[in-house]
């Protein structure tokens, strides 16, 4: 088996972790680069998150990292510290990383990479897409090269997380999102809807945890902590939602998801409706405009086992 070559983009945040941990234990994958973008915190704690993440899982072959945009395309930057702690890790302490950043941007990164290894790569962004609507403007052309983009984010059919109607990380930058839909890109977006099938329970992590204790698996439960409390305070369990592996998941077996065709364009403007994504379910509809594939349903049971075999590695 020859790992496909994955860029990932993310505001590292606790289920950002988790995904970039699952994706950092695949052998499907081969993590060429990972870029930051500021969302659930502010970049640079992005940044300093993944090379403590590296550090931490002892990754022989590292990635290049990359430090991205500090703020959204037009908007004022939202952050989500009461979800993932100030620090984007659930307040857990490190000792300091010796990883360092690359010297290139997010979006240099980006546009190398599609470049290096063109329809090969899978670009997961689990966070904003600033970063990526920042490489279409500056060099459609190379972006045009890549594979497949998978994006969490989004929800159509399901309360938000971000208000009633959007979902955080098109809520943070939803003009990024505006333009990404509309470039005819090959992108398969991961919405709520379907990230909100699976919950991962606290006592569950304290089981696998307790069955292969480690550093790893120790600093697994003290990151997930906060998060999975906030879960408990705003939705009534003492667990959380796995949005981020999700995606890795998609990346590394398509097959778990299935998928609509449909086009699909983000709310920029409205006062009540940031972020807001709309898309069209109606088949006979014909538009001419650029479509995405949002994924809707998911094997739960196959996706588990994927995620936990991944994740204790």
């Amino acid at each position: 088996m020859i790992p496909k070559p994955v860029l990932i983009d993310t505001d590292t945040g606790v289920d950002d972790a988790l995904a970039l941990i699952v994706a950092l234990h695949s052998p499907e994958l081969s993590v060429k680069a990972i870029t930051t973008v500021a969302g659930n915190v502010e970049v640079q704690k992005c940044t300093r998150n993944v090379l403590l993440l590296l550090e931490l899982l002892k990754v022989k072959d590292r990635p290049l990292v990359a430090q991205g945009a500090t703020k959204p395309l037009r908007q004022k930057l939202v952050t989500a510290p009461e979800v993932h702690g100030k620090d984007g890790l659930g307040g857990i302490s490190f000792k300091k990383s010796t990883t360092r950043k690359t010297s290139l941007t997010a979006v240099e990164t980006i546009l190398d990479a599609c470049n290096t290894w063109g329809k090969k790569l899978t670009i997961v962004a689990i966070g904003p897409l600033t970063n990526l609507a920042q490489a279409w403007k500056k060099d459609s052309k190379s972006l045009r090269k890549v594979g497949r983009i998978v994006s969490m984010g989004g929800v159509f059919r399901v309360p938000g997380n971000t208000g009633p109607v959007a979902e955080f990380n098109y809520f943070v930058d939803p003009d990024a999102a505006h333009v990404l839909f509309n470039t005819g890109l090959p992108i398969t977006v991961v919405p709520l809807d379907l990230t909100h099938q699976i919950v991962l329970m606290r006592r569950e992590m304290e089981y696998r945890a307790k069955r292969r204790a480690s550093r790893l698996t120790s600093t697994i439960l003290r990151l997930t902590k906060f998060y999975m409390q906030y879960h408990k305070k705003i939705d009534g369990f003492y667990g959380a939602y796995v949005h981020d592996p999700i995606a890795v998941a998609v990346a590394i077996d398509p097959t778990l998801v299935q998928t609509q065709n449909m086009h699909v364009d983000v709310e920029t403007e409205g006062q009540y409706t940031r972020g807001m994504t709309v898309a069209d379910f109606r088949k006979t509809s014909r538009h001419g405009e650029q479509t995405v594939d949002v994924a809707l349903t998911i094997n739960r049971e196959r996706f588990l086992k994927l995620f936990h075999e991944r994740l204790w590695k």
